[in-house]
């Protein structure tokens, strides 16, 4: 059992990537979700944590397939959201 547990501890797996002078895209891809909701409040903090000063609003939502699994199937409600965002002074 704990083995299965471990296996979604990187729950959620976020991840930005800067393509511009002050733009970033995000994905947030986790292993359990609950709505499009969760994974979009993801999206926001990690906005938050790539812009220095105050983050834009989050455009270009686009659904990808979700990188979360294992050999045991325990990611039955995975998914991933990827955005781009433009950091404001």
């Amino acid at each position: 059992m704990l083995f299965l547990l471990a296996a979604c501890q990187s729950d959620p797996a976020l991840r930005s990537t800067r393509i511009g002078p002050a733009n970033y895209q995000l994905v947030a891809d986790r292993c359990h979700v609950m709505d499009r909701a969760q994974l979009e409040q993801d999206l926001q903090a990690l906005a938050k944590r790539a812009c220095p000063g105050r983050a834009g609003t989050l455009q270009n939502l686009q659904s990808r397939p979700s990188r979360q699994g294992s050999l045991f199937g325990e990611c039955l409600r995975r998914g991933a959201l990827q955005a781009e965002v433009r950091c404001l002074p």
